[in-house]
């Protein structure tokens, strides 16, 4: 349970936070005219909490880190644009699965977002209660369904 005065990123590294910032916006930066924000910009640590993936997220980043200090011997925030790029890149090959992973967790955390909804023009809401229009079918097409009976214990 976190205290109020602690941040939900408590067991991660101030290092390791400005890495997985970096990492965020290099797979969704913010746009230029600031009307889209980036993917550091949208709770994502929230989201590695709530979906339980934060070990195998810090455990990654334990991995970027070590390489920023051997190759450049600096963090991966403190790289230019450029050196982000190769370092990533050379990082691809060996941990394809850590940021095949995280790919997906940010865009998800990122296409769920208020922010990020409105701006595509969506409105912010669940689907529900409002719903959404769903087109009626024909509901003789579950006739056989029906007639094939129970095909389930009580």
């Amino acid at each position: 349970m976190l205290k109020e005065d602690e941040s939900v990123s408590d067991n991660l590294t101030e290092e390791q936070e400005r890495t997985l910032n970096a990492l965020l916006n290099l797979i969704i930066p913010p746009s230029e005219d600031g009307k889209m924000p980036g993917a550091a910009d949208v709770g994502f640590f929230d989201h590695m909490d709530s979906h339980e993936i934060r070990p195998w997220i810090q455990e990654g980043l334990l991995h970027v880190v070590e390489e920023s200090q051997a190759t450049y011997g600096k963090e991966l925030s403190a790289l230019n644009g450029a050196e982000q790029g190769q370092l990533i890149d050379s990082l691809r090959g060996r941990f394809r699965q850590f940021f095949n992973g995280l790919t997906t967790q940010v865009i998800n955390c990122y296409y769920q977002h208020d922010d990020v909804l409105e701006a595509i023009g969506l409105e912010a809401r669940p689907p529900f209660p409002n719903g959404y229009p769903v087109e009626e079918g024909d509901l003789a097409l579950l006739e056989p369904v029906f007639l094939r009976g129970k095909i389930y214990r009580d």
